[in-house]
């Protein structure tokens, strides 16, 4: 169901097609259900920022909010489409798949600051992948060493610049794979599969490639994310009692899994702190996004325009820029 700017499957053939993906979502609430899953809290400072995909301009581009503000600045903008953006908060790196020509390549872009505003902007855009295949997805862990990625292949997994390439999980022709997402510590690989019949969360070890089965019954639609101490696993499900998609949270040790919302929302990712979770809904009407506290169980809608908003992930503050010293009489430029 996945296409750009969302990430609900993320296989090649879907990506073209914005505006499709987001016919799922419709009306609905937030719902909070009982289960053994507990959230994960403070762990790391929280984010006060968010990067996100929009078509608010016309073409899909890389935005960034500020989640106090709701302050909107564009963070790119090539006229080509960017998607599934994911971030490694401690190495302040940025990963997301841009189309180049006839597919999709990967890039890294490091995340600095302005020296006034302390804004995040991005800098040092480094491309990736160049084949004339689709590769999407990516996703980085915390130290910013190792990425995993969706290829026709499977899901590969390589050095973050690029380097030792490989094969982690192969395609097959009995079932399919998609939404691979790295664990932060680089143990694991979270994925979508229906090799046993129904869409659940598989992982697999990032030495061996062997998976396991982690839920059952999750009804798993994709857009997996990871809590920062590699112990929980956000996705968007249909396991809720209206049917419509909503939000859950699973632990990534037995699989139990706890439904947030049901308001036909997807595209979950928590923040480094735990505290939140950022996602997308038309439950007002538009593809906007949207902040979920999972101490208070409040709602929060994030963005209000007529163009598609999506794929947010959370950005921790930048650490201070040193300021350049330069010779009298010259200025400093951002």
């Amino acid at each position: 169901m996945n296409i750009a700017p969302l990430t609900i499957e993320n296989t090649p053939r879907v990506i073209n097609s914005l505006t499709r993906a987001m016919q799922w979502l419709a009306l609905g609430a937030v719902l909070l259900l009982g289960s053994s899953v507990t959230f994960a809290q403070n762990i790391v400072s929280d984010a006060d920022w968010a990067i996100f995909v929009s078509q608010r301009s016309g073409a899909t581009e890389l935005y960034l909010i500020d989640l106090n503000t709701k302050q909107v600045s564009q963070l790119t903008d090539t006229g080509r489409a960017h998607i599934t953006p994911s971030i490694s908060n401690a190495a302040r790196i940025l990963t997301y798949a841009s189309r180049e020509g006839s597919s999709y390549e990967l890039f890294t872009a490091q995340i600095s600051s302005a020296w006034r505003t302390r804004r995040p902007t991005l800098a040092a855009v480094n491309r990736l992948t160049y084949d004339p295949i689709d590769e999407t997805s990516p996703s980085v862990t915390t130290d910013g060493k190792k990425m995993t990625f969706a290829s026709s292949q499977g899901i590969e997994i390589m050095e973050a610049t690029g380097e030792a390439r490989r094969v982690l999980v192969p395609t097959a022709s009995a079932y399919f794979i998609f939404a691979p997402a790295i664990s932060p510590d680089g143990n694991q690989v979270a994925f979508v599969s229906n090799r046993s019949g129904a869409n659940e969360i598989w992982l697999a070890s990032t030495v061996s490639g062997a998976a396991r089965q982690v839920t059952s019954g999750g009804a798993v639609l994709g857009s997996l994310n990871w809590s920062a101490d590699s112990k929980q696993i956000v996705f968007t499900t249909s396991a809720t009692a209206s049917k419509l998609s909503g939000i859950a949270i699973a632990s990534a040790v037995d699989g139990s899994f706890q439904v947030l919302t049901e308001g036909n929302d997807g595209e979950p990712a928590i923040s480094p702190g735990g505290s939140r979770i950022i996602f997308t809904s038309l439950r007002d009407g538009d593809p906007e996004l949207y902040l979920l506290n999972l101490r208070t169980s409040s709602v929060e809608r994030l963005t209000n325009n007529p163009g598609v908003d999506g794929s947010a992930v959370f950005v921790s503050m930048p650490i201070s820029p040193v300021r350049r010293i330069l010779s009298p009489g010259r200025k400093v430029i951002d």
